[in-house]
């Protein structure tokens, strides 16, 4: 098959709908990176895992105030090849305290014998707001110790009703694009990835343990130069439908 012809086909599977896949779950088996949350445990299908992002702590606002909860499994030396250190937070109005409490963490991590690759922030970033919140990710950065990574997680809806140019100038070494809410994948999440095209910084997509999928997406996304694999966000149990 010639290149022009292998575009065409390329292009043609990026354009069908929703329902052109049929809809899969998604099994932890099929995957070697994860999220673990807090208040997860892990699960045997996470023995082959090769990257763990460890959920480590948030960052809430109490009596008008950033503060940081220590969430998560505790510091210990993990037999895994790669480790991201995980940090929701719920505000970017981060006072300097905060922000070293949580640039502390993967050296923590480190000194414990794990070979931490960096730091994830989870932050749902409304899309018209990006540009705010890559300036506090450039704060972030410039103190983050420079052999750790930055990451962040994000929104199908960034790449598709926002600006693509913005989320390619995030200072950021990896975005992980989630297509689910909570226990669930968000409904006709095939009409966003399309977009995921148009980036220019490495990413990956989050799926969700049991969720709603079909792994076809994923060899879609495998066109991309950029693109580096699924994580799956892991769960107790199955929720219910």
């Amino acid at each position: 098959m010639g290149a022009k012809a292998q575009i065409l086909l390329v292009t043609a599977a990026l354009l069908l709908p929703a329902q052109a896949y049929p809809t899969g779950r998604v099994d932890a088996a099929d995957y070697q990176a994860f999220w673990l949350w807090s208040g997860v445990k892990a699960t045997p299908a996470m023995r082959e895992a090769r990257v763990m992002y460890l959920h480590q702590g948030e960052v809430v606002t109490h009596q008008q105030r950033a503060v940081f909860q220590r969430l998560g499994a505790s510091v210990s030396r993990l037999s895994l090849p790669s480790v991201w250190i995980t940090v929701r937070i719920a505000t970017l109005d981060m006072p300097d305290e905060v922000l070293e409490h949580v640039l502390r963490l993967p050296e923590r991590w480190e000194k414990a014998g794990n070979k931490v690759q960096g730091l994830q922030i989870d932050f749902d970033a409304a899309t018209y707001k990006l540009a705010d919140y890559a300036t506090f990710l450039q704060r972030l950065r410039q103190r983050l110790p420079a052999r750790f990574a930055l990451g962040v997680t994000g929104l199908l809806d960034w790449a598709k009703t926002g600006n693509i140019a913005v989320l390619n100038t995030l200072p950021v070494d990896e975005l992980v694009v989630q297509t689910y809410q909570g226990r669930h994948t968000v409904p006709g999440y095939a009409r966003y990835l399309p977009a995921l095209h148009g980036l220019r910084i490495p990413f990956k997509i989050g799926v969700v343990e049991y969720g709603a999928w079909d792994r076809r997406y994923e060899r879609d996304l495998a066109a991309s130069p950029y693109y580096r694999g699924a994580v799956v966000f892991a769960l107790s149990a199955a929720p219910p439908h």
